[in-house]
């Protein structure tokens, strides 16, 4: 039998729809600030307690609030900027459905206190699960204040899907620098449990505003890029091939100064840098794309974080073109220039295993004696495997000697029975049984072997080298929230960090595993780690996230000629690695091609 049908209440209904808008208290960050930047605001101050969790405080200095208007922006759909159905496609504020402020309404305690300049006095509102408490004249300075408290209190189910306070907090302010980040011409302040934590003030342009916002590394890598196609303008700035990152996160797109995400436009960002940086790695952008608001509708999501372009194809040339050209006549910090035809090889960054780099240690530090077993460590690299038959032989020798008694044949890699043939596009070796071929992916091979190395020696046992001068790293204020949980889990990994500021990481030392890989690289790719919050709802798989990372940092790179000893060392170590069929992303370490698949693809069979 079928249920009736029936109208939902409005307050069931103001409910359901602050799940669309408000999904967190950095929702309510979003919302807030930009209601104040759409009041013409000049300084905007922001205070948190418990990460956002707890309250949220949004103060002004905008226009203000008529005391007739003050009841209205708590009804669902007033608005000021749309009066008829057309304005939707014109409109260029950031809120204009009338959705915001009923939506956080709803699921919390609202107090709002505001003031045009011209009015001798202001008017207070109070409001609670969307109710409307008071309305009363009230002593304020021009401008809005309103005060968010009792967050997802009347609905208790929402609130359990919220992090950990310093996540939430995080998420804040990462909203927040993106709002920054768009408008330089505002001054902004965030105050976290009574202490300053992100202060940008006015800039002169949004050069500026990026060096205080994104720090120093990004702005010492950065290139300027601008183009105009038609009746739409593409300007910011891109990082240098040298400046790459673990994710996409780092690539900001504002369409007529909004925030938004665009999965074709990151694809043509990425498609430009395609050649000339390495796999899995992504470059950094802040990227300013201008274009009527009719050509452009920003009402397909409710919290108006997607777009859908009139001319999507045009969009995408002129990122991917624009980007492309900028990258072909630029320099590296190395004045080597870019070259954009093949894919980048870097055979003198090679790195090398754990007991090579005791040989390298610095003189503050007694040398420990360790004896190397040559894995990655500098060989004449002209003498390409591919093309050397002596080379192979010997590979094939030093192959056959490994031990693997102990190592289950169906749960892990051995070599035993192989003999090597040569590398192939100087990524994969490629090993001939009795039984077929194998192909093995050395990038993932040594992501595996130095995984289960920083597992094996964590705590006491790690083996860590103070550094000679300690490394500010620079960070935006969100990263540098995530961090503060795990000091002492990196502690135990060799890695001594201390928060420098409300922008910075010091580093002091880093394990020996690590010692040849830049100490940015490490935090920013940690930074990018902790930032995907959505796939990580542990601790626990937050940490094998950074551990995965630090070994991919670590690891040989595809396109890198090895030399036999080399190869031999690798797969030597492979066997005697633990979970030796996947690197740490779970991608396959090896591919085999059976002699009945092979002969079945030349029509053997």
């Amino acid at each position: 039998m079928s249920k009736r049908i029936v109208i939902l209440s409005s307050e069931i209904a103001n409910k359901i729809a602050a799940g669309e808008v408000v999904e967190r208290p950095a929702s309510i960050v979003k919302e807030l600030v930009e209601n104040s930047i759409d009041a013409g605001a000049g300084d905007i101050r922001v205070e948190l307690e418990k990460g956002g969790c707890q309250s949220i405080k949004v103060i002004d200095n905008g226009s203000g609030i008529e005391r007739e208007d003050v009841a209205l922006v708590f009804e669902r759909h007033a608005t000021s900027k749309i009066y008829n159905f057309e304005d939707i496609y014109s409109v260029a504020s950031f809120g204009f459905r009338g959705e915001a402020m009923p939506s956080i309404a709803s699921i919390a305690r609202v107090e709002l206190l505001t003031r045009r300049k011209d009015d001798l006095a202001g008017t207070r509102a109070t409001l609670e699960a969307g109710k409307i408490q008071e309305v009363a004249p009230a002593g304020c300075p021009a401008g809005t204040q309103i005060s968010v408290t009792k967050i997802f209190a009347n609905v208790p189910a929402r609130r359990k899907f919220l992090k950990t306070e310093s996540t939430e907090q995080g998420l804040c302010l990462d909203a927040i620098t993106r709002l920054a980040l768009a408008h330089p011409e505002i001054s902004f302040q965030v105050n976290v449990n009574g202490r300053d934590a992100f202060t940008a003030p006015q800039a002169r342009d949004v050069s500026e505003r990026i060096a205080m916002v994104m720090g120093d590394d990004f702005s010492n890598h950065r290139v300027l890029i601008a183009a105009q196609k038609e009746n739409f303008s593409l300007t910011g700035f891109i990082s240098r091939p040298e400046f790459t990152k673990s994710n996409s996160k780092s690539i900001y797109l504002f369409v007529n100064k909004r925030f938004v995400r665009d999965n074709s436009v990151t694809h043509a960002v990425l498609s430009a840098y395609r050649q000339i940086i390495e796999p899995r790695r992504y470059p950094a952008a802040v990227l300013f794309l201008n274009l009527p608001p009719e050509d452009v509708d920003v009402n397909v999501h409710p919290a108006k974080m997607e777009v859908r372009f009139k001319d999507s194809h045009g969009v995408y040339d002129l990122v991917s073109k624009t980007i492309a050209q900028s990258l072909a006549g630029t320099e590296t910090s190395k004045g080597s220039l870019i070259y954009r035809l093949a894919p980048k090889v870097d055979l003198l960054s090679r790195r090398k295993d754990m007991n090579d780099y005791a040989s390298d240690f610095a003189p503050s530090r007694d040398r420990i004696p360790v004896k190397p077993f040559g894995l990655f460590s500098r060989q004449n690299l002209q003498q390409a495997i591919t093309n050397d038959l002596s080379t192979r032989s010997s590979v094939a020798e030093k192959v056959a000697t490994f031990n693997s008694d102990n190592i289950g044949a169906k749960e892990t890699i051995t070599f035993s029975s192989l003999k090597y043939l040569g590398q192939f596009a100087n990524t994969y070796l490629i090993f001939a049984g009795d039984d077929g071929l194998l192909l093995l992916d050395q990038h993932a091979a040594h992501e595996r072997i130095i995984l289960e190395r920083l597992k094996k020696t964590m705590g006491p046992q790690i083996i860590s080298q103070s550094l000679l001068m300690p490394e500010i790293v620079n960070l935006t204020p969100g990263q540098i929230t995530l961090f503060s949980g795990y000091i002492n889990f990196l502690q135990e990994i060799g890695l001594e960090i201390e928060i420098f500021g409300r922008d910075a990481i010091v580093v002091k030392t880093l394990p020996v595993i690590l010692s040849q890989v830049q100490a940015k690289e490490i935090i920013s790719d940690i930074a990018d780690q902790l930032g995907e919050q959505n796939q990580m709802p542990s601790l626990q798989e937050k940490k094998e996230k950074i551990l995965a990372s630090l070994a991919c940092s670590a690891a040989i790179k595809a396109n890198t000629v090895l030399s036999s000893d080399e190869v031999a060392a690798l797969c030597r170590d492979l066997e005697e690695t633990p979970f030796n069929l996947t690197c740490p992303h779970g991608r396959p370490i090896t591919i085999n091609f059976s002699l009945s698949e092979i002969e079945r693809m030349f029509k053997r069979k």
